[in-house]
Order: structure tokens, then sequence, then C-alpha cells
């Protein structure tokens, strides 16, 4: 799968309008910092950003353009202003590909539906999983099969598709559960009637009570 990409503009091309004034006409400011490097400061396409995140999440190596030079990143942090729906700030790590990177990861969990059957339905217990790896081992996303429960009690972090690769190391102990299958039991409508008439019986004392007061 191709790596998405998002183009940067230095921060000093648009030095001439505040840092509001070019949020207004789409332009975010960001940070891209590395260990032992500067900070650079830059500006990019609030659009774009809405692009890749909508479609590829923020928990995914990234190439980023800053004039013409590219280099890989991941978005560490994006800051959003949820009463205006518009972004404020991003975070962007560049990627060194000597150096093993930690983070958290989504799990994305698959075929649901053919477990929540009924009275079935998946509790989920873990949503993140912690992993390492060099950056070029990056998984695209970290998914576990639902389908596996027909035959277990639950699914743990030894089920995730990336639990037997060898160049990702799961830094979650790998018995963690992530979800497990539980039956809900409805009441029926006889049952409520039932329970209703019982709670509208006196009770022998209630009775004994209203006649010595009569």
């Amino acid at each position: 799968m191709a790596v998405p990409q998002l183009t940067l503009v230095p921060r000093e091309t648009i030095q001439d309008k505040s840092v509001k004034a070019a949020r207004k006409e789409g332009n975010i400011p960001a940070v891209v910092y590395s260990k032992g490097k500067p900070t650079k400061e830059v500006f990019a396409d609030e659009k774009e950003i809405m692009r890749l995140l909508n479609e590829f999440g923020s928990n995914r190596k990234i190439t980023l353009n800053l004039n013409g030079e590219k280099s890989f990143a991941i978005i560490k942090e994006v800051q959003k202003d949820y009463m205006k729906n518009r972004f404020i700030h991003l975070d962007l790590q560049a990627l060194d590909e000597n150096v093993k990177l930690s983070m958290m990861m989504n799990i994305n969990i698959l075929n649901r539906d053919s477990v929540e059957k009924g009275d079935y339905v998946l509790q989920v217990q873990a949503n993140e999983v912690e992993i390492e790896m060099f950056p070029r081992h990056m998984p695209d996303s970290v998914e576990v099969d639902a389908a596996l429960l027909r035959d277990k009690d639950n699914l743990t972090m030894a089920d995730l598709n990336i639990a037997t690769d060898e160049n990702i190391e799961i830094l979650d102990d790998k018995e963690t559960v992530i979800a497990t299958l539980s039956y809900i039991q409805e009441i029926s409508e006889e049952e409520s009637e039932e329970v209703v008439d019982a709670g509208a019986v006196p009770t022998v004392g209630e009775t004994e009570g209203t006649a010595g007061e009569e």
C-alpha cells in the first residue's frame, strides 16, 4: 500500500500574516521534530490534513514533502476546535529508519456481525495496543478477527494479525483480553407483566395494617 503524503510549506513563506489569519485561509500551523535536530515550523493545508486523516487515520507512516525534500513521519498530535470543527495545530514526528519506534495503535475488530447474533454481543475491553518496530516495518493497521470467538472464549493480543510478525514487538502482555462474547438475557413481556402484577398485590402485613386503621 502506498504511503500517504502531506505537503508542507515553511512558516516564513507566510510570515506577513498572523497565524490566525493563516488558519482562516486554510493554512494550519504545524511542527516537525526529531531527536537531535532543530524543530521545523511549517504550515499544512487543512483540506489535505482532513483527507489524510479520514482516509488513513493518525496512526500511520506518512511522507512529508517540504520544498521537494521528502521524509517519513507520523502524526503525533492533532489539536482541533471541535466547536468550530477546525484544525488548530499539528505535531509531526520525523522518523529515523535506523531507530526503533514505540507507539500506540488502534485495534480494528473484523467480522463482528458474524458473532453478534441474537442475544450475543461483543464486549470490547482493549481498543489499543503498544508496539515497537523500525519505521519500515510499521503496519498499515492492527486487526483481530471476531470470528475466532466461535472456537474460543475471548480475543487476546496473541490473536492480532501482527502477533506472528517477527519484525514487530507487542509491548503489552499477549494474554491481555481484547474482547469477549457475552450473552444478554432479555426479559420477556410475560415476565415483565408478572413482575408488575406481583408489585401491585399487598403483603399480609400491609393488609392487616390497613384493617386496623379502619
